[in-house]
């Protein structure tokens, strides 16, 4: 089992829930994760509901400053994990701002929410099996035809994955994480739609900004700088 400290829960509404409902009583750098998830979520209040042989967990987070930038630290921890207990890292791709891609399609998500001082990061990795959503298509290690680590063993690489970046971003700053995170981005110079409410501008994806923001260059030249929204290859 991991060295990292962790809880292990056969069954739960969120595990984030579950973890932000307990910041003062764990210490930073703690782990949850469960076999089975009634009340998950990803982003935008989507359900993100999963059952047995997937990875639903969390970790607590106890530390100042941009933390909002550990959303890029977990995904590369996620991506080296993934690459690691697979062996085809050449088949895996970070999408911005929060998600993994296996062969183009979305594997796995991460999610931060914050309790006072505290934040806690949520990450789902389809393992087993996926759901099947047209407009964001899925896929999961089984369908792809890598191997199933259990949840423990994808903790294990996680878990330290996540302590190594995290000591790189806490030593060097985000730029660190920004090139090793554009290194592994899915699309740079591909166009893309953002999708942003009562708007939905087109352009090519050129990057991310110093502060993590996605920066879109649009067809008249300019820079459009995207802080939120649901973003799409076209």
């Amino acid at each position: 089992m991991t060295a990292q400290p962790f809880t292990h829960l056969p069954e739960v509404g969120s595990t984030n829930d579950w973890l932000l409902a307990r910041t003062d009583t764990f210490p930073d750098g703690h782990w949850v994760i469960a076999d089975r998830q009634t009340a998950g979520r990803g982003r935008r209040g989507r359900v993100w509901n999963d059952g047995t042989g997937n990875f639903m967990g969390s970790v607590l987070v106890k530390a100042e400053g941009p933390v909002q930038q550990l959303s890029f630290v977990a995904a590369l921890a996620l991506h080296d994990a993934l690459a690691a207990l697979s062996g085809q890292p050449s088949r895996l791709a970070l999408k911005w701002p929060n998600d993994l891609l296996l062969d183009g399609r979305k594997c796995a998500g991460i999610l931060l929410e914050r309790q006072g001082a505290a934040l806690v990061i949520g990450i789902g990795v389809n393992l087993a099996h996926h759901p099947d959503i047209a407009e964001r298509p899925a896929t999961s290690l089984a369908a792809a035809g890598l191997p199933v680590p259990t949840p423990a063993a994808l903790l294990d690489e996680l878990a330290a994955a996540f302590s190594q970046w995290r000591g790189i971003w806490a030593a060097r700053g985000f730029a660190a994480v920004r090139e090793a995170w554009l290194a592994r981005a899915a699309g740079i110079g591909g166009r893309i739609v953002a999708r942003l409410g009562n708007e939905a501008p087109e352009g090519v994806f050129s990057g991310i900004a110093d502060d993590g923001a996605l920066l879109m260059r649009l067809d008249d030249g300019a820079v459009r700088v995207i802080h939120a929204g649901e973003v799409f290859a076209i």
